[in-house]
């Protein structure tokens, strides 16, 4: 026993194995004063420390695989998900939707068909993709001009495959054996009775509601990135019938690398599905194809899969509700806020209300907030609200001293990297929900964009985008969540029809065409305010500032809330941009709010300091 606790035990290298076997054997008396260096003995102690050290390494991996927190190898963190009943998230196909228009001839019931799996193709930088339509769409027209609108397009081609049960084989198996499979596209049928019968089974996730004749199969994570189907056993769920055909429809994709696709053409002849000759006269997409993404990876599985099963498929607390639907829509969204109705104006007692960022875009379309919707019905007792994110951009405007004699950049270089820094500032700090913006640590972003800097001033204003209707009187109530900077001026000014405005405004905007209640149309007009909390709309008339508006809205200067009335304009550049300046330069948001920098809204100016 004193010999054996001098053995280290803490080590399992090699050397220190065989160093320990020598200290053993020398502290026996018949090996006291053996010579290991020089003797066979030493070819011994070589075996068995490299066999120690084969079993250690072998048992550590061993132990390690055991356990979700520590496992390396992607079927053993699988395996873990397994137990948890998290499915990984399959490769999803980028999507598009398209608006066409047909020129027919021959078709006699005023109906055109769009089969499923009809082909369309499309580029981009990575090459040229295919996309399919994935069920048979009918359009009516009472003439020869079909209008196909907002047709959707998956990315990837249809295949299928296969099997025969035989339940003599002992534990059978059926497993989609092509690993970048879309399973929001797989549709299973059963064919049994010799033939006779084909049943359209529907995939669950759990065991509610189901008994002996319900026609569901379940999903699993299977090895080398597969996935497998499972039939109930009789009990929950109907199992199929010995020697049945189970036939496994899907989407196989490229996920990611087919997103930014925006032209496309129709690349198959409808001609013998409409039984008539089919042209395609315009096909024009609603945007770029968006949301495709790869399986998931051992990281986002060993993350999601312990709070997924905390949900247990119900949604309790805002946690549950982010679980549910980043798992079932994870791949078209980005980030998802989830708070009460109660904390929303006005308040929504008894329901549970989701801010949605999709990838690709700025809202989520109807139909996705429809299907989270549906999703969310047996798995909550409260109502489901889905809200849109409230975009703030912030607008830059920076003068950077930097001195000459440090860099061999030119000024246009400077400003491209301190732009491309200000970028990945925003990507990095802000874009998401619950995403403050810091200024200290924005302006040691400028600071540190090149060694030539010395300093920066830098001022930002938040910036609310209108889009209104053209030519249609628009009313607008929004918030910009934080108080306005209204120290240096004084509360008791107004401004009458013609001002001088002397004062820097706190509220100011882009310039637009207004029409005023008489319909009157007045260019180059912008919106300020007057002091004292009203919203006024202002044009130059041979080189005067003149009122056309004094009370086209308010503001309240402590909450930043802003109210606007009735805004008719007939010209604006992409958007009006209402700027506000902040009385902090820490710009806060709440719970639907998303910060933004846009290029466009970043003014760089380089000065040399020794000039």
């Amino acid at each position: 026993m004193a010999a054996n606790s001098s053995l280290d035990l803490t080590s399992l290298d090699f050397d220190t194995l065989k160093s320990n076997f020598v200290t053993f054997l020398k502290s026996q008396n018949t090996f006291k004063d053996y010579n290991f260096d020089g003797s066979n003995i030493n070819v011994l102690l070589d075996v068995m420390s490299y066999n120690t050290f084969l079993n250690s390494f072998y048992l550590n991996m061993v132990a390690s695989e055991m356990f979700l927190d520590s496992a390396q190898k992607y079927d053993s963190v699988v395996s873990h998900a397994k137990e948890l009943n998290y499915v990984p998230e399959s490769y999803r196909s980028s999507t598009a939707n398209v608006d066409i228009i047909f020129e027919t001839a021959g078709i006699t019931n005023g109906k055109l068909t769009i089969p499923k799996g009809t082909i369309f193709s499309g580029i981009n930088s990575n090459g040229t993709y295919t996309f399919v339509t994935s069920f048979n769409a009918v359009y009516t027209s009472g003439n020869s001009t079909f209008y196909a609108n907002n047709v959707e397009l998956y990315e990837g081609s249809y295949t299928s495959q296969s099997f025969v049960t035989d339940y003599s084989i002992e534990n059978q198996r059926f497993i989609l054996t092509n690993p970048n499979v879309d399973l929001n596209s797989l549709t299973i049928n059963v064919i049994e009775n010799n033939s006779q019968t084909n049943t359209l089974f529907s995939h669950v996730t759990n065991l509610y509601g189901l008994n002996a004749n319900s026609t569901v199969y379940f999903i699993q994570a299977s090895q080398n990135n597969n996935y497998e189907i499972v039939f109930g056993d009789n009990t929950f769920g109907r199992r199929p019938q010995n020697g049945s055909v189970i036939n496994a429809s899907y989407r196989i994709c490229n996920g990611p690398v087919a997103d930014g696709v925006g032209i496309f053409q129709l690349s198959q002849s409808l001609d013998d599905a409409n039984n008539g000759r089919i042209n395609v006269t315009s096909l024009t997409a609603q945007g770029n194809s968006t949301s495709g993404s790869l399986g998931e990876d051992i990281e986002t599985i060993r993350f999601r899969a312990p709070r997924w099963y905390a949900t247990q498929e119900r949604g309790v607390s805002n946690d549950d509700y982010k679980s549910l639907v980043l798992a079932e829509f994870g791949s078209y969204i980005e980030d998802i806020n989830v708070f009460g109705g109660q904390q929303v104006e006005p308040k929504q007692y008894g329901a549970v209300v989701l801010s949605i960022k999709p990838y690709g875009g700025t809202t989520i379309p109807e139909y996705l907030k429809s299907q989270i919707i549906n999703y969310l019905l047996d798995k909550s007792q409260m109502r489901i609200i889905i809200q849109n994110p409230d975009y703030l951009y912030l607008t830059i405007n920076s003068t950077i001293q930097y001195d000459s004699t440090k860099t061999s950049l030119f000024i246009n270089d400077i400003q491209n990297i301190v732009v491309n820094n200000i970028e990945n500032f925003s990507a990095t700090y802000l874009e998401h929900f619950n995403s403050d913006f810091r200024y200290s640590r924005f302006v040691n972003v400028i600071d540190n964009s090149e060694p030539s800097i010395v300093s920066n001033q830098t001022d930002v204003y938040i910036t609310k985008r209108l889009s209104p209707l053209l030519n249609y009187s628009t009313s607008y109530t929004f918030s910009f969540n934080n108080s306005a900077n209204i120290e240096d001026f004084d509360p008791t000014i107004g401004y009458n029809a013609y001002v001088a405005f002397s004062d820097e405004p706190v509220i100011t905007s882009t310039s637009f065409t207004y029409i005023d209640p008489n319909g009157n149309s007045y260019e180059n007009c912008r919106i300020r305010d007057d002091n004292v909390g009203n919203l006024v709309v202002f044009t130059d008339i041979n080189g005067k500032f003149v009122v056309v508006n004094s009370q086209i809205g308010t503001i309240d200067y402590m909450t930043g809330n802003v109210i606007i009335n009735n805004l008719l304009t007939s010209y604006y550049n992409q958007y009006i941009s209402i700027h506000m300046v902040p009385m902090n330069k820490d710009v806060i948001v709440d719970k639907t709010k998303i910060l933004l920098i846009d290029p466009p809204d970043i003014s760089i100016n380089i000065i040399d300091q020794l000039v």
